[in-house]
């Protein structure tokens, strides 16, 4: 008999990088309520990390993760695209640009194209570039968002802070990050499910659903459970690339440049930091090191690291999804990235699986499904990039020969040749590219449509001139209000500068102290003191930016009771910080000679709903401490909504005996028990209770710093119900928690 399907508890992510990670993201946002993810990667083994260049359907993903625009771009280094400039692919010595958005304004029969076409029959339509305002501002350098999306834009961003931004965002959302290589895949001799991956010298990570993010290799669904790989290489001829990272040189552009070679096609894509560049060549064309060559000689700027080779067949797994698997990413198929496509395919992937999650157990119609449309979509990209090589006026080498001569799938073929003949573009509902992007590359590669729509011949000269004109004008007004990109980058999202060496800010004194900073009091009612210092740092922007340059670096700690993710401060940060103390805190705190110091940035992010007994309750910063030592402790506030708290400081109104036996059980109790016993709920504690009495608070203010003894139970004035978007938007309730151990004075 069958057994019936399990329920969904418990997912694993073979595999982090790009591909993971964005997983890791959306099923934590979207499901992380119900189900345990668990993610497994190594630091040793690398990715591909050569997808750098977006298409605008990223915006979707952002929005469903409700990410700040900003501080992705300055987490990521990020600069903005308008579309893809191709250049030598119709010939040599000519380009053509396939921008986002649309081309000016059609009719419910017929695209604009065919009004332009009739125009240029009549001598009254100019380039159909002069219609685009995105293919416009991108040739002339400009860019900013408008209104009610009035502009159509993608990214260019560094693929491994990407990751690294996603990471933290998912660890913040309750994903736990295992480091370690799997040794071994684990399945059910009767079912034939994945049950588990066992890490080498490590621990058995068991789940019910498992998604290989694993790469080529597709250790899961290929290696394990035997799905073959369907090549495309007779349509797709490359399979190498060679990628590499130079320092930049000028201003950014705001689109992706692909310059066609004869064997193969080189790709420039500039970030805020660096460029991205590499080429993607066919080895039966070109050796290797000839690539390699042809790479170096077409750069500007120093090479940060040498290129390396990337060996690939283009193609697709025959299923993606086989059993309790679900192959996302490179371990599904491979396209290359002439049209930016690879991380619009892991999103769709993850997007595909959020609405066919098989919370009550993996339904053999949801797999059939997940299949069929992951075929389909990955077909019309396939035809779609397929496009671009076949039809093509190059004859000057073998490559571009045999690409102009190869047949080409059926779909394709057709929709080829019925431009040729109509100018029609017929398009199903739901595929990637639309209309606009279809005309662009099949005029932009070289096919002058035969005819066109008669509808068009309806409008007598004037109408159409006036029609014509008046969109030109339209895009040529809105084009001059745009400032130039790097005018905008400059002023809305400038990212911090990183040590291109290792991808760091680069250490320094970083932070500099207000010299003429005042220590004022706080008098606690118990007697204590609390030291106040506004206007703390002379540039407090700075270090904002300097933790947002790190912001996929931000790790929340597994068994840490901070609830959210910490960053540990760089040398420039610290080493002032702790000569202030030394100065002018030492001796007011009673603190004896220094053991020395710690410090973080630190964010509060976690629902208060989610709070374990540690965090739900007040603390003190002296449990790690030996007999004879002491702890002192600094916050300085880096935001400037003062609703998100300051700092609020209790005394017990228990004996010692039942303060230790309180304390002690926040730490063995679980949530559940230790609220049946004390009478807690979930929630930050700002408000004195039977346990703690409040003694004095400190409002939270932009650069303000304050020093404490570490011995003085205290808490962050969390309001997490008034202000909880505030502290999961941008940076949040960023700060730097310090402490400074000391012997006790003699």
């Amino acid at each position: 008999m069958n057994q019936a399907p399990q329920p969904i508890r418990r997912v694993v992510i073979a595999g982090g990088g790009t591909a993971g990670w964005m997983v890791a993201a959306g099923l934590s946002k979207c499901l992380g309520k119900q189900v345990d993810i668990r993610l497994v990667e190594s630091e040793e083994i690398g990715t591909v990390g050569v997808g750098e260049a977006t298409i605008p359907t990223l915006h979707i993903l952002h929005e469903i993760l409700d990410l700040d625009e900003r501080e992705f771009i300055q987490a990521t280094q990020a600069t903005f695209k308008l579309g893809i400039s191709f250049e030598n692919w119709r010939n040599v010595g000519e380009d053509y640009f396939h921008s986002f958005g649309k081309t000016g304004k059609g009719h419910w029969t017929a695209g604009f194209h065919h009004f332009w076409l009739e125009g240029r029959k009549r001598g009254l339509a100019s380039s159909y570039d002069d219609y685009c305002l995105e293919l416009r501002a991108g040739r002339d350098n400009r860019f900013a968002t408008l209104p009610d999306n009035g502009i159509s834009y993608a990214y260019h961003f560094d693929a491994t802070l990407y990751g690294q931004y996603l990471r933290r965002f998912a660890e913040n959302l309750g994903v736990q990050r295992i480091e370690g290589k799997i040794a071994k895949v684990h399945t059910d001799a009767a079912s034939g499910d994945v049950t588990g991956l066992q890490l080498t010298d490590g621990p058995l990570i068991e789940g019910d659903l498992f998604i290989d993010c694993t790469g080529m290799r597709s250790l899961l669904l290929g290696e394990t459970l035997g799905v073959p790989y369907e090549s495309w290489s007779h349509w797709l001829p490359c399979d190498s690339a060679l990628a590499v990272q130079t320092e930049s040189v000028g201003e950014p552009v705001p689109y992706t440049r692909s310059i066609a070679h004869p064997w193969g096609w080189q790709w420039r894509i500039p970030l805020q930091h660096r460029v991205g560049n590499g080429v993607v060549f066919s080895s039966k064309h070109i050796s290797d090191d000839e690539a390699k060559a042809a790479l170096l000689a077409n750069v500007q700027g120093q090479v940060l690291r040498q290129p390396r080779v990337i060996k690939f067949t283009p193609g697709q797994r025959e299923v993606v999804w086989k059993k309790n698997v679900v192959a996302i990413g490179l371990s599904s198929g491979f396209l290359e990235p002439l049209e930016s496509t690879s991380i619009h395919l892991i999103q769709k992937g993850l997007t595909r699986l959020v609405e066919l999650f098989p919370s009550n157990g993996v339904q053999q119609s949801d797999i059939d499904e997940y299949n069929r449309q992951a075929r389909e979509q990955i077909e019309v990209v396939r035809d779609f990039i397929i496009l671009h090589y076949h039809v093509t006026n190059r004859s000057d080498s073998a490559f571009w020969r045999q690409c102009r001569e190869m047949d080409v799938p059926p779909l394709l073929k057709h929709r080829i040749q019925h431009f040729r003949d109509t100018g029609r573009i017929m398009l199903d509902q739901g595929e990637l590219f639309a209309e606009n992007s279809w005309v662009q590359v099949m005029m932009g590669q070289g096919i002058q449509p035969a005819s066109h729509h008669p509808i068009t011949r309806n409008m007598d000269n004037r109408n159409l001139a006036d029609f014509l004109g008046e969109i030109r004008k339209d895009v040529a007004r809105t084009l001059m209000k745009l400032p130039k990109h790097q005018q905008f980058i400059d002023s809305f999202c400038p990212a911090p500068k990183l040590d291109l060496a290792t991808n760091t800010p680069p250490v320094g004194p970083e932070l500099r102290i207000n010299p003429n900073a005042r220590l004022e009091t706080v008098q606690l009612s118990n007697g204590a003191t609390v030291y106040v210092v506004d206007d703390f740092a002379q540039d407090p922007d700075a270090l904002v930016a300097l933790a947002q340059a790190q912001a996929g670096q931000f790790q929340q700690t597994a068994g840490h009771p901070y609830p959210g993710p910490l960053l540990g401060l760089t040398d420039g940060v610290a080493g002032p910080l702790g000569a202030f103390f030394d100065q002018h805190l030492r001796p007011r705190l009673g603190a004896g000679p220094g053991l020395g110091m710690s410090g973080r940035f630190s964010r509060v992010t976690q629902d208060a709903a989610t709070l374990d007994p540690r965090q739900r309750i007040c603390h003190r910063d002296d449990s790690a401490i030996e007999p004879g030592e002491m702890i002192s402790a600094s916050v300085h506030y880096l935001f400037k909504d003062e609703r998100l708290g300051g700092t609020v400081f209790f005394r017990s109104l228990m004996s010692d005996a039942q303060t230790r036996q309180f304390m002690g059980d926040s730490t063995t109790l679980d949530g559940s028990a230790f609220g049946d016993k004390y009478g807690i709920a979930p929630g930050y504690m700002t408000q004195s209770n039977r346990y703690f009495e409040v003694i004095g608070r400190v409002p939270a203010k932009w650069n303000r710093a304050i020093f404490y003894s570490g011995s003085i139970f205290h808490s962050g004035d969390i309001d997490w119900p008034a202000a909880q978007a505030g502290y999961q938007t941008g940076m949040g309730r960023l700060t730097i928690n310090a402490f400074f151990k000391s012997r006790q004075p003699a």
